[in-house]
């Protein structure tokens, strides 16, 4: 039976004011509980791999799931995060590839080689539609599904909202499109965008 699992990013908890201080991880934490989500996700690159193990015992004191949006920037860089991954106990993880080749053929043995190295571990593995990441543009990311098959998907259909500028109607050709990206989805980024704007604020 399915269901579904709705989790706050930790990013999207940062306040960015400059008339205000940051809110402390613990607070964001205490939030996100009892505002009723199911979990919280974390957006490390390797860099940040030492503060984000600060945070892992959050979710337990919080009774918090955990998923990981992963940034690598290199090949090599996925094990020490898939390592973060399984301390956090995450039930996923999710890449944002700042590994890009221009060709869609080269990105091949990328993806190839991250799923390989997360068959070791216990989560399922993802790759995020998403811009300046190796699933930047909507006719790449369809090349790539053919070329592998296994590939699965986490939909951020925003970025393609913005990159192909789709405006109301949506063609019958590019829903027939976002159509195919969402039979390879298996998780979904909440935002709602127009043609210029990735996010907009629906308040």
């Amino acid at each position: 039976m399915q269901s579904l699992k709705i989790f706050q990013s930790l990013w999207a908890m940062e306040l960015r004011s400059p008339d205000q201080p940051e809110r402390s991880h613990e607070e964001s934490f205490r939030m996100v509980a009892e505002a009723g989500y199911d979990g919280m996700c974390l957006d490390p690159s390797v860099e940040e791999i030492g503060e984000f193990r600060t945070i892992l015992p959050y979710f337990d004191q919080f009774g918090l799931a955990s998923m990981v949006n992963a940034f690598p920037y290199k090949q090599e860089d996925m094990l020490p995060l898939f390592d973060l991954a399984k301390d956090a106990n995450a039930c996923l993880v999710n890449i944002i590839s700042g590994v890009m080749p221009i060709e869609p053929a080269a990105a091949v043995p990328v993806i190839n080689r991250w799923m390989q190295e997360a068959a070791d571990y216990d989560f399922p593995l993802l790759f995020e539609t998403h811009r300046d990441s190796l699933l930047n543009d909507l006719y790449y990311t369809l090349q790539v599904m053919d070329l592998v098959p296994d590939m699965r998907l986490c939909a951020d259909l925003s970025h393609f909202v913005v990159d192909r500028e789709m405006r109301a109607p949506v063609t019958a050709t590019d829903q027939a499109y976002i159509d195919r990206i969402l039979q390879r989805s298996d998780c979904m980024q909440g935002r709602v965008a127009n043609r210029e704007q990735v996010q907009i604020q629906i308040e």
